[in-house]
């Protein structure tokens, strides 16, 4: 008894420290909002309004968001009772993130324990308090990073249907619901449940009669998506039902994502070089992702990932006790599921292959454990060195890293939208509205698109704008799209064409509206 409050104490202590940590300056840091983000929290809005996407959508089984790439629903449906309790902003669309992320450290207790001891899951929920990646990812909405959340509970209601077979079907509901978070779940979940299945049958820890209705419940609550990709891969037009809507979206290159759609030995490679880099070695990823100098799981993890992968598979293979080694190769799958994503998925970044983070928690907090237990002392060591680390993070996140992401998180933009008038807004408005007609439109053959840049008025700015202007050109050039920076004397000529009234637009053939006119 005295063990088990010992053991609750300090359950509720790393618990705290992970909450409080993740909540600190939250809305603010990181400053503004992503793209996606955005995105994601205006359907959500539209949804919470009217009941549809931003293009007038009825229920959305998958959103259209940027029409060649589409966007996941389930994260825009969680945050609409938020929007509904808060209003609609940043704190309301970043909030079922930050739950979502809380949670789910208390939850690798519960998996820890079911699958380890108590003082075993206590170092794994510690490990995941201080974990970068899963900091980072919890404290702003990227519809992605909701999927390894939803697969760990249902995971974890999975081991508990080993001993109560009505968890294994609430288990089998949260699955399904991974569908919704990310399309990487179409192809990696089933699987899972497929290879873990068979092993239970085999081993006679399940019965077929107590598996069949695992996939009737599963298929029901996946299936309307599973619809949405044989509809874009068949190029069959939308179903809309008066529950849901099944979309199709011809202008999607998300399939050109998937290997086995577009298979060749050297994106094979290509793809297993990802997942050492991004994952076992912790290349700089995108910012958003992670801190180059930390990588998604501290670099000093590296040594014990690797160790706990090989000393994991290999205890697994020697176990004894049947029900022990169904629970551990539970986890081994899990892991082998994460690398089935990589190897699959065109050259994965760490949002792109989340999947795999908790499973590499698990078995570096296994290879840590390895460690502590051969040497004396060792674990103080490791401890104080992940301790270092993470303070280390901390300090870079709130400061050099809170500074730099307000540049990729549009918080210039938002800031001039804030001190715009109302005239102002309505021209940004109309100018939005036109543009998305630009893109979206069959009836536009060619278009020249003017794209302004700028940069804080600071000491080296102008030199630093030339800089990305010619960048930002190269990139367009490569691709075959004609490109070029304007001097000063062509700017004022293209202010002049667009706002004074005694020049024509080059494509407006109703000359009478530009031109003034006497009529006598």
């Amino acid at each position: 008894m005295e063990k088990r409050k010992k053991e609750l104490c300090v359950f509720w202590g790393i618990f705290a420290l992970a909450v409080v940590v993740r909540c600190i300056r939250f809305v603010s840091v990181p400053g503004g909002v992503n793209q996606d983000e955005a995105m994601a929290g205006v359907d959500a809005w539209a949804l919470s309004e009217y009941g549809t996407d931003r293009f007038g959508t009825w229920l959305p089984v998958h959103f259209r968001a940027w029409g060649y790439s589409q966007m996941s629903v389930l994260l825009s449906y969680c945050m609409i009772p938020f929007i509904r309790i808060f209003g609609f902003g940043t704190f309301a669309i970043r909030l079922p993130m930050l739950l979502a992320g809380c949670g789910s450290v208390a939850l690798v207790y519960l998996v820890g324990k079911k699958l380890f001891s108590g003082e075993m899951a206590l170092g794994l929920m510690l490990l995941t308090a201080i974990n970068p990646w899963h900091f980072m990812q919890s404290r702003w909405s990227l519809d992605c990073n909701l999927l390894p959340h939803v697969f760990l509970l249902g995971f974890y209601l999975l081991l508990l249907g080993l001993e109560k077979r009505r968890y294994l079907y609430f288990s089998m509901f949260f699955f399904g619901l991974t569908f919704y978070c990310y399309g990487v779940a179409v192809y990696s979940v089933p699987l899972f449940l497929l290879a873990f299945a068979g092993w239970c049958i085999w081993k006679k820890q399940l019965r077929l009669v107590e598996v069949l209705p695992c996939i009737l419940i599963f298929s029901l609550v996946a299936l309307p998506e599973v619809i949405v990709m044989l509809l874009n891969y068949f190029g069959r037009p939308t179903i809309a039902t008066p529950f849901f809507t099944m979309g199709y979206f011809p202008e999607s290159i998300r399939s050109n994502d998937i290997l086995f759609l577009n298979f060749s030995m050297e994106q094979l490679w290509s793809n297993i070089c990802s997942i050492w880099k991004v994952c076992i070695w912790q290349v700089p990823d995108h910012l958003h992702n992670t801190l180059p100098k930390f990588g998604p799981m501290y670099h000093i993890s590296i040594p014990f990932m690797l160790l706990g992968i090989g000393k994991f598979t290999y205890d697994l293979f020697r176990e004894k006790d049947i029900r022990r080694q169904t629970k551990m190769l539970a986890l081994w799958i899990f892991f082998l599921t994460g690398l089935w994503v990589g190897l699959i998925t065109f050259n994965v970044n760490v949002n792109r292959i989340n999947l795999i983070f908790f499973p590499l928690i698990f078995l570096c907090g296994y290879g840590i454990a390895v460690v502590a237990g051969s040497f004396r002392k060792a674990g103080l060591v490791v401890a104080a060195a992940y301790a270092c680390c993470f303070v280390l993070f901390l300090n870079a996140y709130f400061t050099s890293f809170a500074e730099e992401i307000q540049r990729n998180f549009n918080v210039d933009f938002l800031e001039l939208v804030k001190e715009a008038d109302d005239r102002r807004k309505e021209l940004l408005r109309q100018e939005i509205l036109q543009m998305s007609g630009f893109a979206l439109s069959g009836e536009i053959v060619e278009r020249q698109f003017y794209v302004s840049l700028w940069e804080r008025a600071e000491e080296g700015a102008e030199k630093e704008l030339f800089k990305r202007a010619a960048l930002f050109s190269e990139k367009f050039s490569g691709c075959g799209i004609p490109c070029d920076v304007l001097g000063e004397k062509e700017i004022v000529r293209l202010l002049n064409l667009v706002h004074n009234p005694s020049y024509t637009h080059l494509e407006d053939t109703e000359f009478s509206a530009a031109i003034p006119t006497l009529e006598y």
